[in-house]
């Protein structure tokens, strides 16, 4: 019985090297299992540099790790340049790799966003191109996540700056069109309409469309918050 056992892992790890960390990832709610991803996808990367696969895996834990567990900004610069790093070794490995731009792009945003938002702005072209990228390999990658980034700038930029209302507004919806059925990209164009369009009504339109759909895997994290905050906001915004 434990050899069958055996051989039934061996044939796992086979067929996909990375089931370990990918198991810890899904399981991210949970802060040692996201912390577990972290050091298992680190490791491989470590013992396999030119494999592109690792190499994108690592730079996602090290966003989440930063982002959501970071105690210090040292820590967090420090993981978010981690993650920009082997995002950056990955798509040398694979120019066409959609997580391997998306990673990286994220990873250089909020590296940026922690030494300070001016400094970020000299970063912003190349956060654009790698999206851009990622769009053209795989734009329906992390639910229209490129599409949501894009249009998060353009929603956050001062139009000093080159930010453009429109344009957050023309990203979210092709966020939806790519992946009509996430909660996030209805989110943040709910969101957008309430803080830069001043539009309530449209504003509770895109929120309850993201609170009516069902997200059948308990393992989107993001997703699920997202569909929390939208209950709230219908619930504040029926209030008015």
């Amino acid at each position: 019985m434990k050899l069958d056992r055996l051989r039934f892992l061996l044939a796992v790890v086979l067929v996909n090297p990375y089931q370990v960390g990918d198991i810890a990832f899904q399981n991210r709610a949970n802060s040692d299992e996201a912390q577990k991803a972290l050091s298992t996808y680190r490791e491989f990367y470590k013992k396999n540099p030119q494999d592109f696969e690792s190499g994108w895996r690592l730079s996602m834990a090290c966003y989440f790790v930063g982002l959501r567990l970071g105690k210090t900004s040292d820590e967090r610069e420090a993981l978010y340049e981690e993650g920009k790093a082997a995002g950056l070794a990955s798509i040398a490995q694979n120019p066409k790799c959609a997580p391997c731009h998306f990673w990286t792009a994220i990873n250089m945003a909020l590296y940026g966003e922690s030494v300070g938002a001016f400094k970020m702005l000299f970063s912003l072209a190349d956060i654009r191109d790698h999206l851009q990228q990622s769009l053209q390999a795989d734009p329906s990658y992390a639910f229209g996540g490129a599409y949501r980034l894009l249009g998060l700038i353009e929603h956050k930029l001062p139009g000093i700056l080159g930010g453009s209302n429109d344009e957050a507004k023309r990203y979210f919806e092709k966020a939806i069109q790519a992946a009509p059925e996430e909660p996030m990209n209805h989110l943040f164009l709910a969101e957008l309409y309430l803080d830069k369009f001043n539009d309530s009504k449209q504003a509770l339109v895109e929120a309850k469309k993201g609170v009516r759909i069902s997200v059948p895997d308990a393992h989107r994290l993001e997703s699920l918050e997202a569909q929390t905050k939208l209950r709230n906001l219908v619930t504040t915004l029926e209030l008015r």
